[in-house]
């Protein structure tokens, strides 16, 4: 590396979360890892014999999604400065038997020839970069997408209320305002064509193409798409139940070792457990119900 490369700003590599980053996801999402990422290629208009760069891919998630998309005469290529995340990636591809290629590259230097692709994926890894690494890797989102190719670009947008949801709440690398990634995309000369809300936690999405001399000159403002709420998965009301019943027992049995209640007295305790656990779950649920009512 020369002293330009050394001495020039550097994005956030993250190292030491390769081996449970998958389940990090998995646990924040409720188990809707497969669905999120789905919906990630739906918003990059995903189509069969497209080429895809998926730039700070992680351990391939998406990427795999984004094979399945593309479909046997399609390609996709991942990129990610950290060697731990693309061996976890190479690692899964080659179980879910997908045809990528990984390899090891920095957001802000990618090693693809001019005009190469027809889709990049940015997918939460911009708020990894300092600002002037973000002007760089725009500018190479735009030297190697094809005329008429678009990039997708997700991130976290800073709650309006300080706390936002429950991804939000456990990530700390920080935050990118939509309207900074448009400012950034249109500066790079890349119309935004649609953006808006990803559905879960606080992601926002930009969608933008890389547009002919007179489409650049449009004045069209991208349209807004806010898309719904991921359902909750139907497994977690019964596991938060078991976990209430699980940590009441616990207790209980603490305190029936301590004070040596007898087995009558701990039998009723437990039947009045259960039925407060079983009433609370019923109330939730009729409440749910006749909120679901009054909405429509």
């Amino acid at each position: 590396m020369n002293d330009t490369t050394t001495s020039a700003p550097k994005s956030l590599v993250l190292h030491s979360m390769a081996g449970y980053y998958d389940l990090l996801a998995s646990l924040l999402t409720f188990g809707r890892e497969r669905e999120l990422r789905d919906r990630l290629a739906e918003l990059a208009q995903l189509a069969p014999g497209e080429s895809v760069l998926d730039v700070g891919c992680g351990t391939g998630s998406l990427a795999i999604q984004a094979k399945r998309r593309v479909g046997e005469t399609g390609t996709v290529v991942g990129v990610d400065a950290s060697p731990e995340m693309i061996e976890q990636a190479r690692r899964k591809a080659a179980r879910a038997k997908a045809d990528i290629i990984f390899e090891v590259s920095r957001a802000e230097a990618l090693p693809f020839p001019d005009a190469s692709v027809d889709v990049v994926l940015s997918t939460l890894m911009m708020h990894h970069l300092p600002r002037a690494v973000r002007q760089l890797f725009a500018a190479e989102i735009r030297r190697v997408l094809r005329p008429g190719g678009r990039v997708l670009t997700v991130d976290f947008e800073k709650p309006a209320n300080g706390r936002g949801g429950l991804i939000s709440r456990f990530h700390r690398h920080g935050h990118v305002p939509l309207r900074d990634i448009v400012d950034l995309l249109d500066r790079s000369e890349l119309r935004v064509t649609e953006l808006g809300s990803v559905g879960v936690s606080d992601l926002r999405f930009a969608l933008a193409k890389k547009s002919s001399l007179d489409e650049q000159k449009s004045v069209t403002p991208p349209g807004e798409r806010s898309m719904p709420r991921l359902p909750r998965p139907r497994w977690l009301l019964p596991a938060c139940l078991i976990a209430v019943v699980a940590v009441h027992l616990m207790v209980l049995r603490g305190l029936w070792a301590a004070v040596a209640l007898g087995s009558v007295v701990f039998a009723a305790v437990i039947v009045g457990l259960v039925t407060h656990v079983g009433l609370a779950g019923g109330l939730s649920m009729i409440r749910r119900r006749h909120g679901g009512h009054g909405r429509r």
